[in-house]
C-alpha cells in the first residue's frame, strides 16, 4: 500500500478530511494544526532540523500533496469520497471534469440522462490517473473568470479581465505554454537532484571503504612496529609505546574526520533524496499553476546541493634509520607520518634493516618553499605583451629554474556590457551602467562584465627541434565590495574562458569550458559571503566567511591567477587567506581570455582593479603560493 505523506512536525499522516498540509521552505509539509499552534511562531522541521520563523514568511497550502492525498484516498480508501452533486452522503464513484463534480451512482445516471451533460467525459475515481482530477483555477478578483493567462512581468496567473485592466501593458503569455516551460525546468532540477543523490550515495560508500582501509592499514602498521622492536625490546619498549600512541592518535583523528564527513554526506544524500522525491511528486500531481508557483522554491533547494569530494587510499609510512646507528639514536628512532622526509631518504638504501612500508592518510600537504624569486632578464622568447610586463626567474628546491611572466593586462572598456557595468578611465570595473551607454556590435550582450583587450594564445605544437614552452603567467585583482541588499547571490567572479565561449551566458561560473573563482552568498554558510571555485561549470570547494553579508559591510578582496598555457595548468590564489584555492590541469582548445564580472548593483557595490605587470608587488608569501600552485 502506498504511504500517505506525514506532517514533518507531529509525524501524523495527512488524511482527506484532516488538517490541510502547508509547504515549508525545505519542501517538507506541516499540518494546519501544528502551524496554528507553533510555539513562539517558530516551526522546527523534524526531518531536516530546519527552523522556520512564521513572522518572516507566509506559508502556502501544499496543493500538490493535497492532490496526492486525494489520489491515495481514491485508490485505498474510496469510501471516504462522497458525492458533491446532491450532497446526499453517497459514495462517489466518478468525476466529471467539465462539471468539476464528484458523482455517486445515482447522480451519474441522472448526469448521463440530461441532454446538457450526457456528452461530458466522466472518469472513474478508481481508474483516475495521478493529477487528472483537477479544478480550473478561478480569478479571485473577477469570479468566475478562469485564470488562463500568465503575466511574465508580475509572475502571476491572470484572467481575461485582468489582462484588459491593470495588466494591459505587461508581457502576457498563454498559461499552458508558460506551464510547459516551467515543467521542463523542474524536470531538469529533478535530473540534477537524482544525480546529486547518486553521487552522494557513492561518496558515502567511498568513505566507508576509506575507513576500512584506514583501520586495516593501522593494524598492519602496528604489526610492523612490533616486529621492528622485537629484537631490541629491552632498549626500545618505551619508544615503541610512544609510537603506538602516536599512531593511534593519528588514526583516531583521521577516523574522526572521516566519520564527520560521512555523517555530513549522508545528510546531503538524504536531502537530495527528499528534494528529488518531492520533485517527482510535483511532476506527478501538480497542475500548470502549481508548476509556476513551485518552480522558485524547487530551484532554490536544488542550488544548495554540493558535489562530494573524493578520498584517496590511506598512505602512512613507518620509517627507520640504519640499525648500526640505532643505539645512539634510540631516543629519536622511528616515525609515523605520511611522507618520507628529506633527511630520511638515504635510509631507503638500507633495505636489510627496513620493515615493509605502509601508508596512512596525511590530512595536510607539506607547504612548498621557494628558495628565490628575483627579477631577471631572460633570453628565452616570451609571448608579446605590453612593455610594462615584468619577468621573474623562479628557482625550485631541485635547482631547476622556471620563468614567471607578469604580463601587463588591460580591461577592455570597449567590450564591457554597459547594461550592467562599465570600465572607468582609471581602468576599474564598476558594476553600474555608464552615464552614456554606447551600443555597437562589438559589445558583450549577455556576459555581465568584460575581458582583457588581447587574448592569450596557445603555444605552437612541440616538435623535436622546438619543445613545448612552459612560461608561467601571473596577475591579481583587488576588489572593493559593499553590501547594499542581500539579494542576487553573486558578488563577483574572476576567471578564464576559451575565446569562442565568451558571451554565451550571464556569468561564466556555470559555463562549460570556463574556470573561475566567485564570491557570493552561500546556502550552506548563511550570513556570510563565501569564495567558491568553479572548474568548467561544476561547484568546487567552498571557502566560508570571506566577508559578512550584513547590510553596510565593506571589504577589500584580493585574488591571484597563475597560468601555464604550455603545460595546461591554471590556479587561483586567495591572497587574503594566503592559500591556493584550486589548481586544475586542462587541455585547452583555443586562445584564452581572462574575464571579470560583478553582481547586480542593487545588491552589492563592486570596484574591481586588475593588478598586473610592473604594478605587482612580489612578496615572499606570494612566491611560496605561486610555487605551490605549480606543483
Amino acid at each position: 500500500m502506498d504511504a500517505f505523506p506525514k506532517c514533518s512536525v507531529c509525524q501524523q499522516q495527512f488524511t482527506l478530511k484532516g488538517p490541510a498540509p502547508y509547504l515549508l521552505p525545505c519542501l517538507h509539509a506541516v499540518c494546519e494544526t501544528c502551524l496554528t499552534s507553533a510555539a513562539g511562531g517558530v516551526i522546527s522541521c523534524s526531518t531536516c532540523q530546519r527552523e522556520v520563523h512564521l513572522t518572516d514568511i507566509t506559508l502556502q497550502k501544499d496543493v500538490v500533496r493535497q492532490k496526492e492525498i486525494f489520489h491515495l484516498t481514491a485508490k485505498h480508501r474510496p469510501t471516504e469520497l462522497l458525492c458533491t452533486h446532491e450532497d446526499d452522503g453517497n459514495q462517489a464513484v466518478c468525476w466529471c471534469q467539465e462539471c468539476e463534480e464528484l458523482l455517486c451512482e445515482y447522480c451519474q445516471n441522472m448526469h448521463n440522462s440530461f441532454k446538457a451533460t450526457r456528452r461530458h467525459v466522466v472518469e472513474s475515481i478508481v481508474d483516475a490517473a495521478p493529477g487528472s482530477i483537477n479544478t480550473k483555477p478561478i480569478c479571485k478578483l473577477h469570479n468566475p473568470y478562469p485564470l488562463e493567462y500568465f503575466d511574465k512581468s508580475c509572475n502571476i496567473l491572470i484572467c481575461a479581465k485582468c489582462r484588459l485592466g491593470d495588466h494591459a501593458e505587461h508581457d502576457i503569455g498563454d498559461v499552458d505554454v508558460a506551464a510547459d516551460a516551467a515543467r521542463g525546468r523542474i524536470e531538469e532540477h529533478e535530473k540534477s537532484m537524482s544525480a546529486h543523490h547518486t553521487s552522494h550515495k557513492a561518496h558515502v560508500k567511498n568513505i566507508s571503504k576509506v575507513i576500512n582501509d584506514t583501520k586495516k592499514t593501522s593494524s598492519a602498521l602496528k604489526e610492523a612496529i612490533h616486529h621492528t622492536f622485537h629484537s631490541l625490546r629491552t632498549q626500545l619498549d618505551q619508544r615503541e609505546k610512544e609510537l603506538v600512541i602516536e599512531l593511534e592518535n593519528q588514526t583516531k583523528q583521521g577516523l574522526s574526520n572521516l566519520h564527520t564527513e560521512q555523517v555530513t554526506s549522508e545528510g546531503e544524500s538524504k536531502r537530495s533524496k527528499w528534494i528529488s522525491d518531492y520533485i517527482n511528486t510535483v511532476l506527478k500531481y501538480a497542475s500548470n499553476s502549481d508548476f509556476l508557483t513551485l518552480e522558485s522554491s524547487i530551484q532554490d533547494n536544488t542550488k544548495t546541493q554540493l558535489p562530494p569530494e573524493r578520498h584517496r587510499t590511506p598512505a602512512a609510512k613507518f620509517n627507520t634509520r640504519g640499525l648500526d646507528k640505532l643505539k645512539s639514536d634510540i631516543c629519536a628512532f622511528g616515525s609515523v607520518n605520511g611522507h618520507v622526509s628529506t633527511s630520511d631518504k638515504h635510509t631507503l638504501t638500507d633495505r636489510g634493516t627496513q620493515t615493509p612500508e605502509f601508508h596512512l592518510i596525511d590530512t595536510k600537504d607539506a607547504h612548498k618553499q621557494v628558495k628565490s624569486l628575483e627579477a631577471v632578464n631572460v633570453s628565452t622568447p616570451l609571448p608579446q605583451f605590453d612593455a610594462r610586463s615584468k619577468t621573474y626567474s623562479l628557482e625550485t628546491e631541485t635547482r631547476t629554474t622556471l620563468t614567471l611572466l607578469c604580463p601587463q593586462l588591460q580591461l577592455d572598456a570597449a567590450r564591457a556590457n554597459t547594461d550592467m557595468c562599465h570600465v572607468t578611465t582609471d581602468g576599474e570595473l564598476v558594476n553600474s551602467p555608464p552615464a552614456i551607454q554606447h551600443r555597437h556590435s562589438g559589445r558583450l550582450r549577455k556576459y555581465q562584465g568584460t575581458c582583457v583587450t588581447i587574448p592569450i594564445p596557445l603555444p605552437p605544437s612541440p616538435t623535436t627541434v622546438a619543445p613545448a614552452s612552459h612560461t608561467t603567467q601571473y596577475w591579481e585583482t583587488h576588489s572593493r565590495v559593499g553590501v547594499v541588499s542581500r539579494g542576487w547571490p553573486l558578488v563577483l567572479e574572476v576567471g578564464m574562458v576559451e575565446e569562442s565561449q565568451l558571451d554565451r551566458k550571464m556569468y561564466v561560473y556555470l559555463q562549460r569550458r570556463s574556470w573561475c573563482v566567485s564570491v557570493g552568498s552561500c546556502i550552506t554558510h548563511r550570513g556570510s559571503l563565501c569564495t567558491r571555485v568553479w572548474p568548467q561549470g561544476e561547484e568546487g570547494k567552498c571557502y566560508s566567511n570571506t566577508m559578512s553579508n550584513t547590510l553596510g559591510t565593506q571589504a577589500t578582496l584580493h585574488y591571484g591567477v597563475v597560468l601555464d598555457v604550455g603545460r595546461g595548468r591554471l590556479a587561483f590564489i586567495d591572497l587574503d587567506r594566503e592559500v591556493v584555492l584550486a589548481k586544475v590541469d586542462v587541455e585547452w582548445r583555443e586562445s584564452l581570455l581572462p574575464v571579470f564580472a560583478a553582481g547586480l548593483p542593487d545588491d552589492y557595490t563592486v570596484n574591481m582593479k586588475v593588478i598586473s605587470g610592473a604594478d605587482i608587488i612580489m612578496t615572499d608569501t606570494k612566491k611560496s603560493l605561486i610555487y605551490d600552485a605549480l606543483n
